[in-house]
């Protein structure tokens, strides 16, 4: 599907989905009639090699409940954990959360929910070594199709990369972060592939909107999912960091406008926790994961529209160029852009991070011109669907960008010398 609206046409036209909804039932809640096993997931930990957390949701309490992991020699082994009652958008739900430690780094496990009388069925689990990584990266998959776009671009992806054990999503999952029929759809649209991944999702500013497009805490997203300790009282799941292969990911939250308001300090305690958190990290790549862009487009329709780095870039970026950040991934602007080196604000040949807006994964499409000060890439306009592959290794990592029936439109490369990319289209 490729249209143009605006957003605040984009967010009209959701408002119109939300109410149809009530009218509907949701694929996800019909098909779960006789098992109260729902949207069963893997989720990241600070250390993938050795442990992962396995969340599901049901419609009714369950206090009994564990999950059982079985090596390749039918060792079994039995975690229990710990479940909570939540209600969001008049819904309540039963949320679990089981964590699976001491694993065996490259190593096949198979795992099942158990809970009263429901069983999952066995899925796999693989930790990783830590040498090598293989990712898929979505960008926004904020939907006002009923996620279908968002199915088909995650479908194709899976399909055509079979062999990824990680994906990430960058922020704005769904349009309306208490809309629970969007989470709904959501979560239905991979559910074909979610409980044999391991996931890393990013906070985005639809996740903190609420049914009368007002900013407010974003629950739904903070319960769903579980993230790596930050040590944080206030903050805790806001952002995180975590190891996989030969990377260490910092997964930075670029809300602070829409939650300061609401609860002060973000951004501030943020700026201590960076500095510790790379400083003490051990693997040979640092990639930065944030949902918002760095790059203000402004005077949209002249010719060349100014540019010049946004709130997020000047809050964010001196701290990146100081530590040494290797590359940063960013969305928010539903628009691929390679926008190459960036150091003390300005394009460089060799020097600061390499910066790339990984585009869109959903049906919402803007008008983003390109600008020739930052975008050294960008895929053809009107823009389509797109998703990321990242893999390598401790002395090479590669970027790709590719259309949802697999087409190859970017490539860049980094070498551990931490200064050569090597571009190919």
């Amino acid at each position: 599907m490729n249209f143009n609206i605006s957003r605040r046409d984009f967010l009209k036209i959701s408002a119109l989905s939300l109410i149809s909804s009530l009218f509907r039932k949701s694929p996800v809640t019909s098909a779960a009639t006789n098992n109260d096993i729902l949207c069963p997931r893997q989720l990241i930990t600070d250390n993938c090699a050795a442990s992962r957390v396995i969340m599901w949701h049901s419609k009714e309490s369950h206090p009994q409940f564990q999950v059982q992991l079985k090596n390749a020699d039918g060792t079994e082994k039995v975690f229990k954990g710990a479940y909570q009652r939540f209600t969001d958008d008049d819904t309540t739900i039963y949320i679990y959360r089981v964590k699976l430690d001491s694993l065996t780094p490259g190593t096949s496990y198979s795992y099942q929910i158990q809970m009263d009388s429901c069983t999952s069925p066995w899925y796999p689990l693989t930790t990783n070594d830590n040498d090598t990584i293989k990712a898929l990266i979505f960008p926004d998959s904020q939907c006002s199709d009923g996620y279908i776009t968002w199915k088909q671009v995650a479908t194709s992806a899976f399909n055509d990369h079979p062999d990824t054990p990680l994906f990430i999503n960058m922020g704005d999952l769904v349009d309306n972060g208490e809309a629970s029929y969007q989470w709904r759809q959501w979560f239905d649209g991979i559910k074909a592939f979610m409980p044999m991944r391991v996931f890393a999702p990013l906070m985005g500013n639809h996740e903190t909107y609420d049914l009368d497009w007002k900013c407010r805490l974003p629950k739904a997203f903070l319960n769903y999912f579980s993230f790596p300790d930050n040590g944080s009282t206030d903050f805790r799941n806001y952002y995180y960091s975590f190891d996989y292969g030969p990377v260490h990911f910092i997964a930075l939250n670029s809300q602070f406008e829409e939650i300061d308001p609401i609860k002060p300090g973000l951004l501030q305690e943020q700026f201590a926790w960076l500095e510790n958190d790379v400083r003490t990290a051990k693997k040979p790549w640092n990639v930065v994961l944030i949902h918002k862009d760095i790059i203000n487009y402004e005077n949209l329709n002249s010719p060349e529209p100014l540019a010049d780095i946004d709130i997020v870039g000047k809050t964010f970026m001196p701290y990146f160029d100081k530590l040494g950040i290797d590359l940063v991934l960013t969305a928010h602007q539903h628009t691929y852009r390679r926008h190459g080196h960036i150091y003390n604000f300005s394009p460089s040949e060799d020097k600061g991070p390499v910066y790339i807006d990984t585009g869109v994964a959903g049906n919402c499409r803007y008008n983003v011109p390109r600008t020739k000060r930052f975008d050294k890439i960008m895929l053809p306009q009107p823009e389509t669907d797109n998703y990321i592959l990242l893999a390598g290794n401790a002395s090479r990592l590669t970027v790709q960008c590719f259309l949802p029936e697999g087409k190859l439109m970017d490539t860049c490369t980094l070498t551990n010398s931490k200064q050569d990319i090597s571009i190919q289209k």
